[in-house]
């Protein structure tokens, strides 16, 4: 069975914020404590969808660093 390499999902900050039921202020706030992974892409802030989970939210270190 071949393992196929799904390109990573991202999502804006509106959109990361529905997923979460929280406001666009508290998205940015969790990107610069480092709780989730964004990157700028000319005026959009995209942020890794893979990285919008419960445990790195709530943990004190996320698992992405």
């Amino acid at each position: 069975m071949e393992k196929y390499n799904l390109p990573p999902t991202y999502w804006d900050k509106k959109d990361t914020s529905k997923h979460l039921r929280c406001s666009i202020k508290t998205v940015d706030r969790l990107i610069k404590n480092g709780r989730i992974r964004a990157f700028k892409m000319g005026r959009k802030v995209l942020v890794y969808a893979e990285t919008v989970t419960e445990s790195n939210i709530n943990s004190i270190k996320p698992k992405f660093l």
